[in-house]
């Protein structure tokens, strides 16, 4: 499948979603409920069986390691070197920061079967084990030290990564997995039907979660968060799949990771810690929409790769 065949679509659904909100269809606390449904239901249900159904090399965690995690650190230094040579607010860092090192996992999600085919739903899967509780809790220690919370309170970071209903599906579906466990199929056929659905409606509410008003008001922030999550680490990344000669599968997957857009979580937890919500809302558009350009150029690398 070429790559127009996956990303078409994938914009036309997310367009589609942004459409129905601006009408109000059906109503906004459908969209609510949609989201809810997705990421605490029908993405678990996906990872879950991809997991289970697949073989996991535990051998592969310091490939991912390599390839993923440490060039988001150097791409968090880099945001850190451009707060402090420029005139931005604290609070405006926590959101460039979140900008250029979080994943929208709904697209990695969606694109990660058609990439690696076999094998894709199980490497991210064990992906996300790692690097979203290690990105939430860098965000979360970022936004405490940057963020303008007037509530004296402190986010338990810990208690948002043990109740993440995806690590939750991949840590079990792991363990199943390793331990042989012998899962009735059909409650496992039942998990695969719902992971099914999970794509296309993640997409849909992708969409109706954009902010199109005003999406300029800070130019700056925007500017080094976007260039630095959609050019810059997936450049890292496919250097370091070079450099330390990973495993085919695993760089088309920490290539992928690198170029998607970053997640659109993060504008609730800006505006919840006290971090600059309306610059995050507006990367978050910005980067979403530009992706549809420098992805397919990041996506091809990966799969010549």
């Amino acid at each position: 499948m070429n790559l127009s065949q996956i990303l078409i679509p994938l914009y036309l659904l997310i367009s589609l979603g942004l459409i129905f909100k601006y009408y109000h269809f059906p109503n906004n606390e459908f969209w609510a409920g949609l989201e809810r449904l997705t990421y605490y239901v029908l993405f678990p249900a996906l990872l879950f069986v991809a997991l289970v159904k697949a073989p996991v090399n535990v051998a592969l965690l310091g490939e991912i390691v390599l390839v993923i995690m440490l060039p988001a650190l150097l791409i968090g230094f880099t945001q850190w070197l451009g707060f402090f040579s420029s005139s931005l607010l604290p609070a405006t860092f926590s959101s460039m920061y979140q900008g250029a090192v979080r994943n929208n996992t709904t697209m990695v999600l969606v694109i990660a079967p058609w990439i690696v085919p076999d094998k894709g739903l199980s490497i991210v899967a064990v992906v996300i084990l790692i690097i979203v509780p290690f990105n939430n809790i860098v965000s979360v220690l970022v936004l405490n030290h940057y963020g303008e919370n007037q509530t004296g309170q402190r986010v338990v970071w810990w208690k948002g990564i043990i109740k993440n209903p995806l690590i939750i599906a991949c840590t079990a579906g792991i363990i199943v997995n390793l331990l042989g466990i012998r899962f009735p199929l059909s409650l496992l056929d039942t998990a695969n039907f719902l992971g099914k659905s999970a794509l296309p409606l993640a997409l849909l509410a992708v969409g109706a979660g954009l902010r199109l008003g005003n999406i300029f008001h800070n130019k700056l922030a925007i500017s080094l968060s976007s260039a630095a999550k959609l050019l810059l680490l997936p450049t890292i990344a496919w250097g370091a799949c070079a450099l330390f000669n990973v495993d085919t599968d695993i760089a088309k997957i920490a290539i992928l990771y690198a170029a998607i857009p970053t997640a659109t979580s993060g504008f609730i937890l800006a505006r919840q810690m006290g971090g600059d919500a309306e610059t995050m809302a507006q990367i978050i558009t910005f980067q979403t929409l530009v992706a549809g350009f420098t992805l397919p150029i990041f996506l091809a690398i990966a799969q010549g790769y």
